[in-house]
């Protein structure tokens, strides 16, 4: 009569100590510090997009220097349009401690873009070229998170 009560008690032992082991053992997962050959792969699609438009700014500064509000405009939605789209698919491939660093910076970029395009609707040339230098600022910063054997 003792036995199968015995079984059903050490059953219940074995259960447990089975699921603590599986819950609580297991190596610790580290993020990766290298990109693999994969990553950089997609990097190299996407970061040139990114870093090709970082060669465009200086006609974004002329415009802002002779007052041109209609091209800065046009050129926020045109050629600066894709911008936003282009680093998020860069910062999502990124490694994962530069990844969050790089998601902050495009936010940045955009925020910047857009206070731009409110200061060129306003004709207030001052905010207009802070927000300039603000976003190059930031556009060096998250080309700089890229790995540079992609760009």
């Amino acid at each position: 009569m003792k036995w199968p009560r015995l079984r059903s008690v050490l059953g219940l032992v074995l259960a447990v100590v089975a699921t603590c082991l599986v819950g609580c053992g297991g190596a610790q997962v580290t993020q990766p510090t290298t990109y693999s050959a994969e990553q950089i792969a997609q990097l190299e699609i996407f970061a040139p997009r990114v870093t090709e438009l970082r060669d465009r700014f200086p006609e974004l500064e002329d415009y802002i220097q002779s007052k041109d509000w209609v091209n800065i405009s046009s050129f926020i939605h045109g050629p600066m349009g894709e911008l936003r789209v282009g680093l998020d698919r860069v910062a999502v491939r990124l490694l994962p401690q530069d990844a969050e660093q790089a998601q902050y910076y495009a936010d940045e970029i955009g925020a910047h873009l857009e206070k731009l395009d409110a200061a060129a609707a306003d004709y207030n040339q001052i905010a207009a070229g802070r927000e300039y230098r603000e976003v190059l600022d930031d556009f060096d910063t998250f080309i700089g998170l890229i790995p540079d054997e992609t760009t």
